[in-house]
């Protein structure tokens, strides 16, 4: 059954929030940990509200996938800021609405709520990529 994860992780899915250690500071999202990846602390993780827009860190387009997803599909690691001070936190994603060859590291990536995929006729939303629509031609 699928269906618990997506429940405790709705608010990083639907409104892009992210846990923060409150040791080192290292963001996470939507990753549940009890150990920080960075400083191997066992910290009070703190709520963290991120801003829509990021920065493309890394990406690749994937050419072949299962019949489900339309290929070529860009996949990128974003940097998203947190609304206010702190760091970013590092989210890999799907690109929608945006030409394979526009991709590129430094560019602006928006984060665009949308619907992933069903479970049992039931939609599982989350967010994806696309390049903010004032830089689009």
């Amino acid at each position: 059954m699928h269906e618990p994860p997506f429940v405790r992780d709705r608010a990083a899915n639907e409104r892009l929030e992210g846990k923060e250690c409150g040791s080192c500071g290292y963001v996470t999202i939507p990753e549940r940990r009890e150990v920080c990846k960075r400083c191997g602390e066992y910290p009070d993780w703190n709520d963290v509200q991120l801003e829509e827009r990021g920065t493309v860190q890394s990406y690749v387009v994937q050419q072949r996938l299962p019949g489900e997803f339309e290929t070529p599909l860009p996949v990128a690691v974003v940097d998203i800021p947190q609304e206010g001070n702190g760091e970013p936190a590092r989210v890999y994603g799907l690109f929608t609405e945006t030409d394979p060859d526009d991709v590129e590291i430094g560019m602006e990536a928006e984060a665009d709520f949308r619907t992933m995929f069903d479970i049992d006729g039931l939609p599982v939303n989350s967010f994806k990529f696309k390049r903010p629509r004032g830089d689009r031609l």
